[in-house]
């Protein structure tokens, strides 16, 4: 089980198509969303400042509005644009946080804040316009050290209380003193308000795909260890037989001349080797087939789970023999394995059960499966699968459930007549259509 279903999650977590490589696109889209507030913050503001709209009178006019008509619309234009112009370098500059091609960063910072200067500059000392400064600074500081983040916070008060200061120039020192220190003090506060709430969004992000690459590595490992497993078991039966076949056989090849009834004896010697090296081959291959049908469910489970999916499993220790238990769980492995790569599942019912002298397995999930009814034939998995189960003369069948509502997928195994037992069906999971609808197809070999 254990190659078997890690490479199957493995897939499903990290394939191009797989369902935890599509919700991490998700989270990144919906991180970015989040992220473009203070940009966002920084046109808008540009906006309300050229407008006016917040002036309490001369005192708070923007500097491009004092001008004369047409020039004032012209310099109020240019100071909008050149707030969209710092809200997409920010932007930039938070992408560069969060997905690291960090060749541009320190370029689309120092444009930002020249852009950042032009408008302060144009639409300032409007108070809208003063506090594009603070999303600013709230979007590059998510980059860099702590000496990084302190100097990008010196800019913004740079460029957000030099604009006043200039307009209240003729005030005297303690004054512009005071005003300089509330508006040093307002400043920092908004900017770390806004800073802690993109760095909040962007550590979770940090986290998630930490934990995506953790759940890589785990499904690696888990192969690795298995292949391991194989390769130290296989030395251990093949090492000993495979020595003594050569000293065997070296000696016979001497003895030839010198004594060939001995040379014989040495020679029949290394055929019960062969034998038996093989016979142990054979065993040990067995007892990797003969897999726990209850641990096979525990980490298809497992698998399901950690890609979103709610699976119930039933029937799953019941007593059967080797090779149905066997072929059972190559259905349930394939049933899954389809459902992780081709659904969009919230659900998925796993049912063992023996019917009139069969075992019948059967996957059922409740989403759409790719292409749908009319969609493509069954691939290689299902045909692979088709050919072992037609094989112990049983059947597959897989399509559209009753009233088209999911997809099941059912292997009927006829039993030994000894392992028969009684015929009541167990129990399905609660929600799992029981019947089949009229597209449900033979799965030919």
């Amino acid at each position: 089980m254990a190659e078997t279903d890690t490479d199957g999650g493995q897939a499903a977590l990290s394939g191009p198509g797989g369902r935890a490589g599509r919700r991490l696109d998700r989270a990144r889209l919906i991180v970015l969303s989040l992220s473009t507030t203070t940009p966002f913050f920084c046109v808008f503001s540009a906006v309300i400042g050229a407008s006016n709209l917040m002036g309490g009178g001369e005192v708070t006019r923007t500097f491009a509005s004092r001008g004369p008509f047409p020039a004032d619309l012209a310099l109020s234009a240019v100071g909008v644009l050149c707030s969209v112009l710092v809200a997409y370098l920010s932007m930039r500059v938070i992408r560069t946080r969060i997905d690291r091609p960090s060749a541009t960063l320190r370029r689309d910072v120092a444009l930002s804040y020249l852009a950042l200067l032009v408008t302060v500059g144009l639409l300032g000392p409007n108070p809208a316009t003063l506090s594009v400064p603070q999303f600013w600074a709230a979007s590059v500081a998510v980059t860099g050290r702590i000496r990084n983040k302190t100097g990008y916070a010196a800019l913004m008060l740079a460029a957000g209380v030099t604009p006043v200061l200039a307009f209240a120039w003729g005030l005297d020192a303690p004054a512009l003193v005071t005003i300089a220190v509330l508006l040093a003090i307002f400043h920092v506060f908004v900017f770390l308000v806004m800073l802690f709430s993109n760095v909040a969004i962007i550590v979770l992000w940090d986290a998630v795909t930490e934990a995506h690459a953790a759940r890589h590595a785990q499904a690696r490992l888990a192969v690795t260890e298995e292949r391991l497993r194989f390769a130290r078991d296989m030395h251990d039966l093949l090492g000993h037989s495979l020595s003594a076949l050569a000293v065997k056989s070296e000696l016979a090849a001497r003895l030839v001349e010198a004594d060939p009834q001995a040379a014989g004896r040495e020679m029949t010697a290394v055929q019960h080797l062969a034998r038996d090296a093989l016979r142990e081959v054979r065993t040990a291959v067995s007892g990797y087939r003969d897999v726990n049908l209850a641990a096979e469910a525990e980490g298809i489970r497992a698998v399901l789970a950690a890609a979103g999916v709610r699976c119930t499993v039933v029937g799953a220790d019941s007593d059967l023999p080797a090779e149905q238990r066997s072929l059972a769980s190559w259905v349930v492995r394939e049933g899954t394995t389809n459902v992780l790569r081709h659904s969009s599942a919230k659900r998925c019912a796993v049912t063992l059960r023996r019917d009139r002298g069969a075992l019948v397995a059967e996957v059922f999930d409740d989403g759409t499966q790719a292409g749908g009814r009319d969609g493509p034939p069954f691939g290689n998995g299902l045909s692979g699968l088709a050919e072992r189960v037609a094989s112990s003369g049983g059947a597959l069948t897989a399509g559209p459930a009753s009233r088209g509502e999911g997809f099941l997928l059912r292997a009927v195994l006829p039993l030994p007549a000894g392992t028969r037992g009684g015929g009541a069906d167990a129990a399905a999971p609660p929600g799992r259509p029981t019947g089949l609808d009229s597209g449900m197809k033979d799965v030919t070999a």
